[in-house]
């Protein structure tokens, strides 16, 4: 069984490596042969043509080399994601350890023997079914960072959806889960379902509400502000053995994330 995470139980990054601040990102999960943090959005997970955020791999690697105490009590010899995940996206990120662990988990991958469970909101869609199977296969457009839909040259994709609740101020909160994800899947089958993600100007999503449009009587400065900025998607579960539960690690959502759901009358499970 990996480490229980605690709030003390995290791993820092001083200025400059993840951006202008400071962070401290928590350990979710910690066995010996990887290491999974709780990923903010607006930080990379790996370097990747279409980002130009800094990334944890880099961050952390750099600071094993400086041999700082709290990664040289990991046992790591090195660092390396095991996926891709959008910056965009916060959640699960999971780190091999080694070389040898590094090969193995980024196969199992691969292969589709892990699961992912994604969370997000949506602008309500009365004719979609509750549960669908999202199958279009994926390809990066030549010229913008994104994926389109193309039978002839995309790669195999698969993405199941369940909406878990809807409110009468017209949002909906969906699950997705898929065994193997590509860079912006969840994002780009969401779209192509009529569901884009809240906040992706990529795929058309629609924008947050002001506190005007959800408080029409307040009595604020801020009354034209959006309730919520970025992407209100979140990787809040992965399992690393597709089945088992003890090899799950599990993310809460982010405080702001957590809040926009109750202000658009939302209710999680996770």
């Amino acid at each position: 069984m990996p480490a229980k995470s605690s709030s003390k139980n995290a791993i820092g990054f001083p200025p400059t490596l993840l951006g202008d601040a400071p962070f401290r990102l928590l350990i979710l999960g910690d066995s010996e042969p990887w290491l999974a943090l709780d990923k903010p959005a607006g930080v990379g997970m790996r370097a990747f043509p279409w980002d130009e955020k800094p990334d944890i791999d880099a961050a952390l690697n750099l600071q094993l080399q400086e041999a700082k105490p709290e990664l040289m009590r990991t046992g790591a010899s090195l660092f390396g994601s095991v996926y891709y995940l959008d910056p965009e996206i916060s959640g699960v990120a999971v780190f091999a350890k080694n070389r040898d662990s590094l090969a193995e988990l980024r196969n199992r991958f691969g292969s589709g023997e892990c699961r992912f469970k994604f969370l997000f909101i949506a602008g309500r869609h009365d004719d979609l079914e509750v549960e669908f199977r999202a199958d279009a296969p994926l390809l990066p457009h030549r010229v913008k960072p994104k994926m389109i839909p193309s039978t002839a040259k995309g790669k195999k994709s698969f993405t199941d959806f369940r909406k878990l609740d809807e409110s009468k101020l017209g949002w909906a909160l969906w699950e997705a889960r898929t065994d193997f994800f590509r860079p912006h899947q969840v994002r780009a089958h969401a779209a192509t379902h009529g569901i884009p993600v809240l906040g992706d100007t990529v795929y058309g999503g629609p924008v947050a509400p002001t506190v005007r449009q959800l408080q029409p009587r307040a009595r604020r400065s801020d009354l034209d502000k959006s309730v919520y900025q970025g992407l209100a998607i979140h990787l809040s579960r992965a399992e690393l053995f597709a089945g088992e539960p003890d090899s799950a690690i599990e993310s809460h959502l982010p405080k702001q994330l957590s809040l926009l759901l109750k202000r658009l009358g939302l209710t999680s499970e996770a």
